[in-house]
């Protein structure tokens, strides 16, 4: 099986497309390929703050990807940007459901196309419950510090790889070291990622 681990955060639109990619490749290779999430903030201070305008410009750079129009994504602008680190505890807990992609993508949904505060606790367990995530479990979770830990970990581990930017994965057969995985920085085209997949099982 091909595990692929992939540091994003909810405010990154490539972060977004990507996310989107990996959706189509589990639906080609199902049991064959696992997803993992692995958690990274690109804006990591408490509260709202507003977009800079390196952001901004990268977000209209984004707009001209081929996957907006193939996907009809209407990408909105934000007013401000919000500290995910909730988000980011969530989605690392649905790895342990098998959710991880699915909760990820509905969060991007809620971002960039519904301009939803996901740095909001109501919002993100909202969107949690709708995806079928064990909320009372999340809560938990949570509330005992266990996720806090292993973001922080994800975070540290994603600076000793020298990833520069996100989305960042790491892509290997899943039962072999972590060492022999191949570390893949910037955002991957469906046709990209199926490349570096087929290298891998053939």
């Amino acid at each position: 099986m091909i595990q692929i681990q992939i540091w994003a955060d909810f405010e990154c639109p490539y972060s977004y497309f990507q996310t989107i990619v990996l959706e189509k490749l589990e639906t080609k290779y199902q049991d064959r390929l696992e997803i993992v999430w692995r958690a990274f903030e690109l804006t990591p201070v408490e509260g709202n703050i507003s977009p800079s305008q390196s952001y901004m410009d990268n977000l209209e750079a984004a707009k001209s990807e081929p996957i907006v129009m193939q996907e009809n994504l209407k990408l909105l602008t934000p007013k401000f940007l919000t500290y995910t680190w909730l988000a980011q505890e969530s989605v690392y807990f649905a790895n342990s459901q098998g959710k991880s992609l699915k909760l990820a993508r509905a969060l991007f949904d809620a971002f960039f196309l519904q301009g939803m505060d996901i740095g909001s606790e109501a919002a993100v367990m909202q969107i949690a419950s709708q995806e079928g995530i064990d909320i009372e479990r999340l809560k938990q979770a949570v509330d005992n510090g266990e996720l806090t830990k292993h973001v922080m970990a994800d975070e540290q581990e994603f600076k000793t790889y020298g990833f520069q930017g996100l989305p960042a994965m790491l892509i290997g057969e899943k039962n072999f070291s972590p060492r022999s995985f191949m570390p893949v920085n910037g955002y991957q085209t469906f046709d990209e990622l199926s490349e570096i997949i087929q290298g891998l099982v053939m």
